[in-house]
C-alpha cells in the first residue's frame, strides 16, 4: 500500500477545505511546489494534486501551478480537479501527471471517462467517488446526487473500463476524525479492485489499518499539514509491514 500526499490547490496556493467547505479554507503553503517538495523530501513516492477551483467551476483553473509541480518533483503525479473531457485528459497527461483523476465528468459525461481509457489506458486513467453518507457528490462536493458510490464504481469498473479509483468520505475529508473503516471495508470488498482511500486520516494506526481492510492507497492531506501525522514514518511503517518487519505498535502514532 502507498501513502499519499495531497496537495491541493485554490487560488494558486496550497489549502484545505474542512469537509469540502469553500467557506472554511486553511491555506499553508503560498507556493505549492514547497509542500510537494517536502512530501518529496519526506519519502513519498508519488502526489496527489487537486485543482479545487477546477473542481468546482469545471476547468483547469490552476494548470499552471500544477505544471510548475511536475517540473520540480520527479515524481509521479495523479491530478484532478476541472476534468471534465478527453481534451482535457490529454492536456492533463501532456504536462506531465501520470495519472488523470476523473469525478463529476463520471456522473455527468461517462463517455468522456470511457474514451480517455481506451485513448490513454486504464493504468492512467482514475475515478475518484466522493461521498456523503454513501452517496455520490459532484462539482468539488457542492452537488448531491441520488447515486450509491458502489453502483457508480460498478459502472466504471463493468461498463468504463476504469480500473482505479479513489473513494473519499466528504463528511471526515479534513475532520482528522479517522476514516469510517466499516464504510472502506464495504466498498474495497464490493469492487475488488485498486482503491485509494481519503477522509479523515489522522494517525499512523489509521493507515496501517486501510491496509489491513485492503486500501490500494492512503490519501492524506490535513494530518501530514497539521503534523497530526508524520508522513515518513507513515511511509516507513507501511514498507516495514510490507517487508514482514513490523515496529513496536506503541511507536506508531
Amino acid at each position: 500500500m502507498e501513502v499519499i500526499p495531497a496537495i491541493d490547490i485554490r487560488g494558486g496556493r496550497c489549502a484545505r477545505l474542512f469537509k469540502g467547505d469553500y467557506e472554511q479554507e486553511t491555506v499553508f503553503e503560498d507556493d505549492p511546489v514547497d509542500a510537494a517538495i517536502r512530501w518529496r523530501d519526506a519519502g513519498a513516492m508519488r502526489l496527489h494534486v487537486i485543482d479545487l477551483d477546477g473542481a468546482k467551476d469545471g476547468e483547469r483553473v490552476n494548470a499552471q501551478t500544477v505544471r510548475r509541480i511536475v517540473d520540480s518533483v520527479e515524481l509521479p503525479i495523479q491530478m484532478g480537479g476541472g476534468i471534465r473531457t478527453a481534451e482535457d485528459a490529454d492536456a492533463v497527461l501532456q504536462m506531465g501527471a501520470q495519472i488523470v483523476i476523473f469525478g463529476t465528468a463520471a456522473v455527468e459525461n461517462p463517455d468522456a471517462v470511457q474514451n480517455s481509457v481506451e485513448t490513454f489506458g486504464a493504468d492512467h486513467i482514475c475515478v475518484s467517488v466522493d461521498a456523503k453518507d454513501g452517496i455520490v457528490r459532484t462539482r468539488g462536493w457542492l452537488t448531491e446526487t441520488s447515486l450509491l458510490a458502489l453502483d457508480l464504481m460498478d459502472e466504471m469498473a463493468q461498463n468504463r473500463g476504469v480500473q482505479n479509483f479513489i473513494y473519499t468520505d466528504t463528511a471526515r475529508d479534513g475532520t482528522l476524525s479517522h476514516p469510517n473503516f466499516d464504510a472502506v471495508s464495504q466498498v474495497v470488498n464490493g469492487i475488488k479492485l485498486p482503491v485509494m482511500v481519503a477522509g479523515g486520516i489522522a494517525t499512523v494506526d489509521d493507515v496501517v489499518k486501510l491496509r489491513e481492510i485492503g486500501a490500494y492507497g492512503a490519501i492524506t492531506g490535513m494530518a501530514i499539514y497539521t503534523g497530526s501525522l508524520d508522513l515518513a514514518k507513515a511511509i516507513q511503517t507501511i514498507s516495514d509491514l510490507e517487508t514482514g518487519i513490523y515496529p513496536d505498535k506503541t511507536d506508531r502514532t
